[in-house]
C-alpha cells in the first residue's frame, strides 16, 4: 500500500481494472459512488449494475476473454458500468468518439472485430442503417437510465425517444432492460489478468482517423496507484469530482474517472461540457477536484458565477492536453487564492500512449511555466532525432518509458510493440512527437508539437511562444500560429479571435505585430495576422491548427 495521511491505495498486482476498483474501495463501505445530475448511486448499486450487465454480456452475447466490444457513448454512468462489466469478463473495450460520422463508426467496429455496440438513444438515429448492416447487437442506453425519480418528465421523455428508435434496430436491447433481466445473476469473471489488453483508445489525432492505442489493465491501474496521492479523499461519497473529459480519451478514462472512482470519490460524469452546469454542480456539491484541458478552464474562468466561495472546497485542479499561457495561469490562480482554497491550477503533461498523465506540478512540488516532474515509475528524457539524450536546457523530443507505456498500436492482428522504440537494453519508449526541455532541477518544459515547428531560414520558431504572448493582450480571446507561405518562402501566419466585435482590426493588427517585435526574435514575428469570429476546434476543444494550416488565404 502507498499512502498520505488517512489515505491508502492498494498495489496493482495482477488485477484487472474491475478487481482493482473493488479492492481499492472496499475499505470505505457503502458510500455514494456515482451521480447523474442530482441522483446519487451507492457503491453497492453501482457494483450490482456492473455484475448484472456482465451477466447479460456473458449469457446473451457470449462475450469471452479477448473479445472486443465498442462503447459509442458520451461521458455517462452507463459507460462506466459497461466498462467495468466488460473488463470483468476480460473483454477489450473499444471507446469511440460518439460524434464521429457513421462511416467512421463502421470502420472502427470492423477493424476491431467488435461483437457489439453500446450507444446513446439520442445519438443513435444516424447509425441505425450502419449497425443493422454490420449485424452486431446494440445496447441502447438513454439519458434517463439514472435520472432521479422526481424528474418524471425526464424519464417520460427518455422512454419516448427509446420507444421511437428501438424498433428500427434489428438486434437491440435497452441498457435498463438488460440489467433488470439479469438482476441478481452472477457469472465468473477473469481474474489476475493484468497483462491483458483492457481498452482500445484512439490517439489525439487532430483530424481524421487516428491510431488505435492498446492499453493493458496494468497500464490503466498504474494511473490511480502512482498518482492518487495528489487527489486524496477525506470523506468518501461526500467529496465529489465532476468528470468533464470523454472516456474515449485516456485523460478522461484513466485519470479523471478510474483514479477518482478508485479513490472513493463520488464521480459526476457530464455528457457534454457546459460551464454554467459545472458552476451549478459546484454550488450544490462538495467538489474537491477538477481535471480538464485549457479551453475548459478558460470558459469556466470567463463564465459569471464560477468565481466564488464554492471553490473553497477544491484541493486539486489539474490541466493537461495542451499548453496554458503564464498570464492566464496567474490570473486563474489569483482567483483561487482569493476564494480561500489551497488548490492551484497545476499544469501537467501526458499522452494516450502512456495512459495520459506522466508528469505534473503538484501543490507542494512545482515550478512556474513547467509541466512538472515525472510521476513515480515514469522516466522522461529529451532526445534528438537520432534518439540520443540532449543536455539540460536544449530543446528536443519528449520521450517516455515506464509502467504506463502502451502495449502498442493496434494493427488488426493484436501484435504488441508496434509504434514503440526499444533502446539497447530492450526498454520500450514512446516518442511523443512533442518538443520540450529539462532544466537542472529536473522539471520539464513543453515547447510545442514537433509537427507544428516552423523553420524559417534555418531558425526554429515555436508557435506556443507566440500564442502565450497573445494571451497578454486584453483584446485577444484565442490565437493560433501556423506555417504559411508567400512566393515560395515560409512565414508565420497568426489567426486571432477577439473578445469583442466591432473593434478596429487594422489598429489591433499593428498592436499585435508591435508586441511580437518587442518580445520575440524577428523570425517569430507574424507576417500575416488574420482575424476570425471563431477559431476551429477539435472534438477535444483544442484549436485545430491543422485545419488552419490548410486554409487558403
Amino acid at each position: 500500500m502507498i499512502g498520505s495521511g488517512n489515505y491508502t491505495m492498494c498495489e496493482t498486482g495482477d488485477m484487472n481494472c474491475y478487481e482493482f476498483y473493488l479492492e481499492a474501495t472496499k475499505q470505505y463501505g457503502d458510500y455514494d459512488a456515482v451521480q447523474h445530475m442530482d441522483l446519487r448511486v451507492k457503491r453497492s448499486q453501482f457494483i450490482d449494475d456492473i455484475e448484472s450487465l456482465a451477466a447479460y454480456f456473458y449469457s446473451e452475447l457470449g462475450l469471452r476473454r479477448g473479445d472486443v466490444y465498442t462503447i459509442f457513448c458520451p461521458t455517462n454512468v452507463e459507460s462506466l458500468v459497461g466498462f467495468y462489466a466488460l473488463n470483468k469478463l476480460g473483454v477489450i473495450v473499444s471507446f469511440v468518439h460518439p460524434l464521429l460520422p457513421t462511416e467512421m463508426l463502421k470502420e472502427y467496429v470492423e477493424s476491431a472485430h467488435s461483437k457489439g455496440v453500446m450507444i446513446l438513444d439520442l445519438l443513435s438515429k444516424d447509425h441505425v442503417k450502419t449497425l443493422n448492416k454490420l449485424g452486431v447487437p446494440v445496447l441502447l442506453c438513454r439519458n434517463s437510465d439514472y435520472a432521479a425519480p422526481v424528474k418524471k418528465y425526464a424519464t417520460r421523455a427518455g422512454e419516448g425517444i427509446l420507444e421511437a428508435i428501438f424498433p428500427k434496430f434489428k438486434n437491440c436491447t435497452s441498457f435498463s432492460a438488460a440489467i433488470k433481466k439479469h438482476r441478481g445473476d452472477r457469472v465468473e469473471g477473469v481474474k489476475n489478468n493484468s497483462s491483458d489488453i483492457a481498452v482500445y483508445l484512439n490517439g489525439g489525432g487532430t483530424t481524421g482517423k487516428s491510431k488505435t492505442i492498446m492499453l493493458t489493465n496494468k497500464n490503466v491501474n498504474e494511473v490511480p496507484y502512482k498518482t492518487a496521492y495528489i487527489d486524496e479523499i477525506h470523506e468518501p461519497g461526500e467529496e465529489a469530482e465532476i468528470i468533464i473529459l470523454p472516456f474515449f480519451h485516456a485523460f478522461g478514462l484513466c485519470l479523471a474517472a478510474h483514479m477518482a472512482l478508485c479513490n472513493a470519490a463520488r464521480v459526476i460524469p457530464l455528457m457534454k461540457f457546459n460551464a454554467k452546469l459545472v458552476i451549478k454542480l459546484y454550488k450544490k456539491n462538495k467538489i474537491i477536484a477538477l481535471v480538464g484541458i485549457p479551453n475548459m478552464f478558460k470558459k469556466l474562468y470567463h463564465t459569471e458565477g464560477f468565481d466564488g466561495p464554492h471553490l473553497s472546497n477544491t484541493r486539486m485542479m489539474f490541466v493537461g492536453g495542451d499548453d496554458l499561457s503564464p498570464k492566464f495561469l496567474q490570473d486563474f490562480n489569483d482567483m483561487l487564492e482569493r476564494n480561500g482554497t489551497s488548490a492551484r491550477l497545476r499544469q501537467g503533461y501526458g499522452l494516450t500512449e502512456v495512459c495520459a498523465p506522466c508528469c505534473a506540478n503538484t501543490n507542494w512540488v512545482n515550478k512556474d511555466g513547467s509541466i512538472g516532474k515525472p510521476f513515480e515509475g515514469v522516466r522522461m528524457e529529451i532526445w534528438d532525432d537520432n534518439c540520443n539524450r540532449v543536455p539540460n536546457g536544449e530543446v528536443g523530443e519528449i520521450c517516455v518509458t515506464g509502467s504506463t507505456v502502451m502495449a502498442g498500436y493496434y494493427d488488426g492482428t493484436g501484435e504488441r510493440g508496434i509504434g514503440l522504440y526499444y533502446d539497447k537494453e530492450g526498454t520500450p519508449w514512446v516518442r511523443s512527437g512533442d518538443l520540450g526541455y529539462q532544466d537542472d532541477d529536473g522539471f520539464f518544459f513543453f515547447a510545442g508539437r514537433k509537427k507544428r515547428l516552423i523553420i524559417i531560414s534555418g531558425y526554429n520558431v515555436y508557435p506556443v511562444d507566440i500564442e502565450n504572448l497573445m494571451d497578454t493582450l486584453p483584446f485577444v480571446r484565442e490565437s493560433c500560429a501556423v506555417r504559411g507561405e508567400k512566393d515560395g518562402r515560409p512565414l508565420v501566419r497568426l489567426y486571432v479571435s477577439l473578445k469583442e466585435k466591432g473593434l478596429d482590426q487594422d489598429e489591433l493588427r499593428e498592436k499585435i505585430i508591435k508586441t511580437c517585435e518587442d518580445n520575440l526574435d524577428k523570425f517569430s514575428v507574424p507576417r500575416e495576422v488574420i482575424f476570425m469570429d471563431e477559431l476551429p476546434h477539435t472534438p477535444l476543444e483544442k484549436v485545430d491548427f491543422m485545419a488552419l494550416e490548410k486554409m487558403a488565404v
